[in-house]
């Protein structure tokens, strides 16, 4: 495909002008330039050895482990490059890195839920009252007399309503049946009269 020939076919005025028919202020006049790859290499077989700092990390932290006594490894050099350290600013960075050197570490975040709080069980105590030492024992009696009346008056209310409940329903039903006989007559009605006309 011959892209010259393509574009002077539609108007355009050459190399050099821009892709306007008429001015060359209007677009561009030179080619966007493309990079062309022209090794073989795929993506990441360039090696940037320019900084090794992975290497250098596990480098000095393989320093500090001392494997003097026999069967056991003791770590002597805490503070290698692989470590965290906080620096007086309140940044996180890894010593000696220029990878990590701006590395800022925020807060760490709390979660939506909150945890469960866990009460303290008293299975073995026993529960006082507050006003225990104010009441007497025949306060209490009484107290307790009333609460098992007002119980008692409650269930009564409750029977009575269920009672007036079960006979409203019962007198709806008669109705109820009454108003479909009536219904029925006024459909025999009509169906007698239909007849009638014809």
């Amino acid at each position: 495909m011959n892209a010259h020939a393509l574009l002077t076919s539609q108007g355009w005025r050459g190399t050099g002008n821009s892709l306007h028919p008429t001015s060359n202020a209007i677009g561009l006049t030179k080619p966007i330039l493309v990079a062309h790859k022209t090794d073989t290499l795929g993506i990441g077989n360039k090696h940037r050895t320019s900084d090794l700092w992975w290497m250098n990390a596990f480098d000095k932290t393989l320093k500090g482990l001392d494997t003097s006594v026999e069967g056991l490894v003791v770590q002597t050099i805490t503070d290698g490059g692989l470590d965290a350290a906080k620096k007086s600013n309140g940044k996180w960075v890894l010593e000696s890195s220029d990878l990590y050197a701006n590395f800022v570490k925020g807060e760490s975040l709390e979660g939506s839920i909150e945890a469960a709080q866990i009460k303290s069980s008293r299975k073995g105590e026993k529960r006082k009252r507050k006003d225990a030492e104010l009441e007497s024992k025949a306060d209490r009696r009484a107290r307790k007399a009333a609460r098992r009346l007002k119980r008692e008056q409650t269930k009564m209310r409750k029977d009575k309503k269920k009672f007036s409940l079960n006979a409203s329903q019962d007198s709806d039903t008669t109705i109820s049946k009454k108003h479909k006989d009536t219904k029925d007559k006024r459909k025999a009605k009509k169906a007698a009269a239909l007849k009638s006309h014809e």
